[in-house]
């Protein structure tokens, strides 16, 4: 029996806490969003590397996990739809999506109920893909497909004002087309090509996660200064950033379980569904105290 990566549940449970930092307003927040967006792209890394084995995923393994996903999808939405309204009716009215949210929704996995939801909905559409893309053995073009969807990204995301002169909705990119798919197929591309990518001394992978972390920052200034900075926070950087934090934990070894790598494994997509009702509701708690 192989023995479980701890280092990749670790892995997890950063990512957790990223997102819990991306969703929480204080006081350097604004200076640590460019890394905190590594996150979701090194979540899905992750799926894409544990799940592709020799040489593809398997019927099988894919339509268990695509039941999964969705299960947890489903049963999250309804979360998010109860809490929003009975907010809304405190508020005085009901809250009823209008037909373009829904088609968002369908669409751009943007969930009307909880914005951060999308990511759910984007891994649930990057399966079903999966499954096709297993069936006839497409991973090669797959792959070359992936960084043309990471550079449409980039050019109808935050760099869509400098080389468009236009700012697009950032749902058009936040969603499984333009990250699911390309991050999923990173971690899948990763798993290919570990034995050369583990010839790098981890001290390689920590250095880029510092470079990358303030070239993100630098993209970020940069774009302020022109007054070209859209709303979407995904950089050029953003890519490498993910994969350095990937490749700098996956780096350690003997690795045992932990606390920590524990509430990766069991917790992170929980603490990642869930964070969104304590930072929507303390807030309102605190003021009323």
């Amino acid at each position: 029996m192989k023995q479980r990566n701890y280092s990749i549940d670790i892995l997890k449970f950063i990512c957790a806490v990223l997102v819990v930092f991306l969703h929480t307003n204080f006081k350097w927040h604004d200076l640590i969003l460019p890394f905190t967006r590594c996150a979701v792209p090194c979540f899905l890394m992750i799926s894409g590397f544990l799940l592709y084995s020799g040489d593809g995923i398997g019927q099988e393994r894919l339509r268990r996990n695509i039941k999964h996903i969705l299960y947890i999808l489903l049963w999250s939405t309804l979360l998010f739809v109860a809490y929003k309204e009975v907010m809304s009716i405190i508020q005085g009215a009901l809250f009823i999506p209008s037909l373009r949210q829904w088609l968002f929704f369908l669409i751009f996995n943007e969930n009307p109920f909880a914005g951060h939801l999308w990511y759910l909905g984007a891994y649930f559409y990057v399966l079903l893909i999966m499954l096709i893309v297993d069936k006839h053995k497409l991973w090669k073009y797959m792959l070359w497909v992936t960084p043309l969807l990471l550079m449409g990204d980039l050019l109808f995301g935050k760099y869509s004002i400098l080389l468009l002169g236009k700012e697009f909705p950032f749902v058009y990119v936040r969603n499984f087309l333009f990250v699911g798919i390309p991050y999923f197929m990173l971690g899948i591309w990763c798993k290919m090509h570990l034995d050369k990518l583990m010839r790098f001394n981890g001290y390689i992978y920590s250095g880029g996660v510092i470079l990358f972390t303030l070239t993100s920052i630098l993209e970020k200034t940069v774009l302020l200064d022109l007054g070209k900075s859209p709303m979407r926070e995904h950089y050029l950087s953003t890519t490498f950033l993910a994969i350095c934090l990937f490749m700098f934990v996956f780096s350690f070894k003997n690795i045992h379980c932990s606390r920590i790598s524990q509430l990766g494994e069991r917790d992170s997509l929980y603490i990642y569904v869930f964070h969104q009702l304590f930072v929507m509701t303390l807030p309102m708690i605190i003021s009323v105290r």
